[in-house]
């Protein structure tokens, strides 16, 4: 695909649905898929022919749910034995196996048992935003910003790089939500005097806060709080846990152990919630659930507050800790913006009505596309688009950053909300006569207990001073880019010895050399899919362009027109091809095209 312009585009990579964005001719424009629709849910599914991915994925979960993919996003990064893999895991129908620690998916696909990766998975959703987003510019687009939740750890940060990496995208920076929703909302309010923003952002899988002073053109994020295992599915699941009680009680079947009647009740459940942001009531039908019993029966919106209570009160509670860590009062927030799809329930907004009497709870830009809409501003920018106002971000880091101690005493070295990039450095020593090195457990959270916190990575400071307990002298420097990921390094005053660890790739992360593949085979796949597309476009002008100047004869015309709409249909049915499929496929075609050249041309 010739590049016509340099396009970087940004992206929301949801739990639920993804969102891309573009800056062209001076604007933003949502980019629609295939199917007309500006949101693509964030689903892969695998069949026996083919790999599917968005809408015609999400369709599978009722018919195959054990082999379509969704929520990696609450993986992604994270170790298998985490408290909150743990307790997503009873509630996934896929499978989720435990390969040295990391979580993996094993499917079916093609008749053979296949595993991925959380970062694979991320990536086939990733590729299919690039592909969308080169057919709507007709160019190919190589560079995006990716947003993350605010409270995405070190590890998770880097693993969504990774899947950029592999999807084929240079990742210019990753930004938090949150911030990527006030620059979208900054630029379509046009805030020309300082003013204090409350963002409420609650997605399909996590949840943030962030308070920001704005002023046009300058964001400054002051605080950030929230949950990246709290969204719209957990409510979600409140819903279908009612609806599978209910149906129990009223024909004694469990369908808990049934994975389609899981699927068809979950579907039901997002939509009931959907519908009862703008109706009291929802008629929830489904028609053989279970043993040929169907489901019917009415859902309130009532009924729904009050399973949902305990939630809604969490966000609340994320909201006066972002206030209370920004160091201002609730009466000097100008403005609340609602972020995220389930930011549109009436319950949310009567809640924060109730807390901000008296200002504007605002939903002015549209809450499911804001932070795609934030993303592709700052991504013209750092493509240097002359056509995008500079804008200055000071975002802060969600999370303290620190090593342990002895006495499992977490020592913090970078506080949560720094603002970002940052450098800090704190000096240790030996607690042992004639130590020759000194190893740093290093961690992030708030817990004044070291291991109740998050483990990040475990480095060993070598060839310090060798010296009686005390003496030697080690400082420990935490740096944060600004993708908010960090490196620590060890020197020790006197010997110039210590140690350097890159800590957002260790932790069983994958390793470069395994990322560095992965990008190799998905670029030469879509190299071999593009050259037989292109092969196949030469040779359709060539077949016009012989018969426009009459060498060629018309019977031979249509065969060749015919055969070119055939590779062409294959294409459209083996989207996820091996690149062997793609080279047989592409000689196949011009063998066959030779042929009737030959036969039918003069």
């Amino acid at each position: 695909m010739a590049a016509k312009h340099d396009y970087a585009i940004g992206i929301d990579l949801g739990t639920s649905n993804s969102c891309v964005g573009v800056v062209r001719n001076g604007r933003v424009e949502i980019i629609v898929n295939e199917h007309g629709d500006r949101l693509t849910p964030s689903f892969v599914a695998f069949t026996e022919d083919e790999r599917l991915i968005g809408e015609s994925a999400k369709l599978q979960r009722t018919m195959n749910p054990a082999n379509t993919v969704y929520e990696v996003k609450r993986l992604i990064g994270r170790k298998f034995s985490d408290e909150a893999v743990q307790k997503k895991l009873p509630h996934l129908p896929y499978r989720v196996v435990d390969d040295s620690g990391n979580p993996k998916i094993c499917v079916r696909y093609r008749a053979t048992e296949k595993i991925f990766t959380p970062e694979e998975i991320s990536a086939m959703v990733l590729a299919k935003i690039k592909e969308t987003a080169e057919t709507f510019l007709g160019c190919e687009v190589r560079r995006a910003v990716i947003t993350v939740p605010a409270y995405f750890a070190d590890s998770q940060r880097q693993a969504t790089i990774d899947a950029g990496t592999i999807a084929g995208l240079q990742v210019l920076k990753i930004i938090n939500e949150p911030t990527a929703a006030a620059i979208a909302y900054g630029e379509d309010t046009n805030v020309t005097e300082e003013t204090n923003i409350l963002i409420f952002d609650f997605g399909g899988g996590t949840f943030d806060v962030a308070f920001l002073t704005m002023k046009k053109g300058h964001y400054d994020v002051k605080s950030i709080e929230g949950n990246s295992q709290l969204g719209g599915r957990d409510l979600d699941s409140r819903i279908v846990r009612y609806l599978i009680g209910e149906f129990m009680k009223k024909t004694g079947l469990d369908v808990t152990q049934d994975p389609k009647a899981l699927a068809k009740i979950t579907r039901a459940a997002e939509n009931t919630k959907i519908n009862l942001s703008c109706q009291m009531k929802d008629h929830v039908k489904i028609e053989s659930l279970c043993q040929g019993k169907d489901m019917d029966l009415v859902f309130s919106r009532n009924r729904f507050e009050l399973l949902c209570a305990d939630i809604f009160d969490k966000t609340m509670q994320c909201v006066d800790t972002a206030i209370s860590n920004s160091g201002v009062t609730s009466d000097k927030i100008n403005e609340v913006v609602l972020v995220g799809g389930s930011a549109w329930i009436p319950k949310l907004r009567k809640m924060l009505e109730e807390k901000f009497p008296g200002k504007e709870i605002k939903r002015t830009i549209n809450p499911a596309e804001a932070v795609a809409y934030g993303a592709a501003i700052q991504a013209a920018m750092l493509n240097n688009d002359r056509s995008v106002e500079d804008i200055q971000l000071t975002d802060v880091t969600p999370l303290s950053l620190g090593v342990q101690l002895t006495g499992n005493v977490m020592s913090t070295i970078i506080k949560r909300n720094t603002k970002i990039p940052a450098s800090y450095r704190r000096n240790y020593t030996t607690i042992c006569d004639f130590q020759k090195g000194i190893r740093f457990s290093v961690y992030e959270g708030e817990n004044n207990i070291a291991t109740q916190n998050n483990l990040l990575g475990v480095f060993a400071a070598e060839g310090i001073e060798i010296a009686p307990a005390g003496v030697p002298s080690v400082d420990v420097t935490f740096s944060l880019d600004e993708n908010c990921i960090l490196n620590v390094t060890a020197v020790d005053q006197t010997t110039g010895g210590g140690g350097h660890m890159a800590v957002s790739l260790d932790k069983g992360r994958l390793k470069r050399e395994a990322i560095e593949d992965m990008e190799r085979r998905n670029r030469a796949l879509t190299n071999a899919s593009t050259n037989l597309k292109d092969t196949i476009i030469k040779k359709k002008n060539l077949i016009e362009r012989k018969m426009s100047l009459k060498k060629i004869s018309q019977k031979g015309y249509e065969k060749m027109k015919r055969i070119c709409e055939e590779a062409e249909f294959w294409l459209e049915a083996h989207t996820d091809a091996t690149k062997a499929e793609y080279d047989a496929k592409e000689q196949q075609f011009n063998e066959t095209f030779s042929e009737l050249l030959e036969d039918h041309g003069y």
